[in-house]
């Protein structure tokens, strides 16, 4: 056997796996052992400890001002003085190790990886804080696969690269603040811009934004490139692609309520056959609200524009409501999804009607990720419990199938992975699922799924249309 051969156990494999397991290994050890000496905080601390977000940038460690406040054995690098007042450092990062196994992906069109693969993210950032105007962000990430036949797909590997380095600009009470630079974003529910946390590799973009919180408004304009990821050398924006918008929200208690307008210029863009320049307005609403009985989270879009020689008519709609019992054993939350993109209308016509989903977190069909949102309608229950406080039984399964007859499936990425011409059928398959996720402290977390897509007739009349399976298992360490 080959040496270098990517099927089958060969040595060099086996002594990486190795390697992977004593450094995951020495890591494990040196983490519980600095938890060990965890403490509380002192009564003489007032002031909320920050929770570690997925978004890094908006973690705020200067309650550690207070020597009161330190109660974890990091703390000594979440806030390091520089001489002057309102002068500090925080560092951060993260280490995840991720376990995929698909059985027959791409329902049963792309190579097959018997054993699975194992992927790796790792981040770490330095927040410097220059007084209370400025603020100088930088995070870098490093991204690797191994394991996968056919090699890494573009979201899973990038060795090393600047991910982020922005600068704000703020007045005294940060309600105002100009940020510049490459940064990550998440609009909203991440529905039409995320940063893609599911994935290897997390998207960012390079440009500004303009931040305004008043009294009962948030305010966020923004001026974008998406950073084209390149794994063999640094990344760069995408001039390609040009992405501008603003936005108001208006928090209240338990949710809120929010109005948009994003505008994209795509140089080249296929949906449905046909490839163009398309630039899209889109426009849309969200409502929320998580009480303590009912809670529901619903976006309304509408997108107009031009697409080559013809125009662009398209809309999205996307809701997720439970009902709550927590008073009940185990806090069971009983709900129901639905998701609809538009799909093109007519095969051969100059105009176009399938939904652009611009930059989304892989939400519409779980982290498997085997179909994208456009020209797809799912609707199906869910089913959440809460074990203890630190544990989360998840359990749905969506109905999938075609909102037009006369548009294929498209993957994640907004390629197209089955036209519309081989078949009339419009059901596309049902997906049930289980997520397990676990807490073991404010660092250290885990997940594990398998998610099982049964096709349906679309699919079978389009071979290949394999039933497909996705397993993964990861550990997350945040610091």
């Amino acid at each position: 056997m080959s040496v270098s051969s990517r099927n089958g156990f060969s040595m060099c494999a086996v002594l990486t796996r190795t390697g992977h397991r004593l450094r995951w290994r020495r890591i494990l050890a040196f983490v519980l052992a600095a938890f060990a000496c965890t403490r509380n905080a002192s009564p003489q601390c007032q002031q909320q400890r920050p929770v570690l977000q997925t978004l890094r940038y908006d973690e705020d460690w200067s309650l550690l001002r207070n020597p009161d406040c330190a109660q974890d054995p990091l703390d000594r690098i979440k806030y390091i003085a520089l001489g002057h007042e309102d002068w500090f450092l925080s560092i951060g990062g993260e280490i995840r190790y991720k376990y995929e196994n698909y059985d027959n992906p791409g329902f049963g069109t792309d190579p097959s990886s018997p054993n699975g693969y194992i992927l790796q993210r790792y981040l770490v950032h330095s927040d410097w804080h220059v007084g209370s105007h400025f603020r100088l962000f930088t995070q870098f990430q490093s991204g690797l696969e191994g394991g996968r036949n056919g090699g890494p797909r573009f979201t899973d590997e990038d060795v090393g690269d600047l991910h982020q380095a922005f600068v704000d600009i703020s007045n005294d009470s940060h309600s105002f603040v100009v940020r510049v630079g490459r940064q990550e974003a998440e609009f909203g529910s991440g529905r039409l811009i995320g940063e893609s946390e599911g994935l290897n590799i997390r998207r960012a973009f390079d440009g500004f934004r303009i931040i305004r919180k008043l009294r009962h408004w948030n305010w966020n304009s923004m001026l974008f490139h998406p950073v084209a990821v390149r794994p063999n050398t640094y990344a760069i924006p995408d001039h390609t692609q040009t992405l501008w918008g603003t936005g108001f929200v208006h928090p209240s208690e338990n949710g809120g309520w929010a109005i948009y307008y994003i505008g994209l210029d795509r140089k080249k863009a296929a949906f449905n056959g046909k490839v163009g320049r398309q630039v899209s307005q889109t426009i849309g609403t969200r409502m929320w609200n998580h009480g303590p009985v009912f809670d529901y989270d619903t976006d309304i879009i509408f997108q107009i524009g031009t697409f080559a020689k013809g125009h662009l008519l398209a809309g999205a709609a996307s809701s997720s409501a439970g009902v709550n019992f927590r008073n009940r054993k185990w806090k069971p939350r009983l709900g129901m999804r639905f998701d609809y993109s538009s799909g093109d209308s007519d095969r051969v016509g100059t105009n176009l009607n399938t939904f652009n989903p611009l930059f989304p977190n892989p939400v519409y069909s779980s982290f498997s990720a085997l179909l994208g949102p456009s020209n797809v309608t799912d609707v199906g229950p869910t089913v959440r419990f809460t074990i203890g406080s630190k544990t989360q039984l998840g359990l749905e399964s969506p109905f999938y199938w075609r909102s037009s007859l006369q548009d294929g499936i498209y993957g994640f990425a907004g390629n197209l992975i089955r036209p519309a011409n081989l078949s009339a059928a419009r059901s596309i398959g049902i997906q049930p699922g289980i997520t397990l996720d676990h807490r073991f402290t404010a660092h250290i977390t885990s997940s594990v799924a398998y998610y099982r897509f049964l096709t349906e007739d679309f699919l079978r009349q389009t071979p290949p249309g394999k039933n497909v399976g996705f397993l993964y298992a990861m550990v997350t360490f945040r610091y």
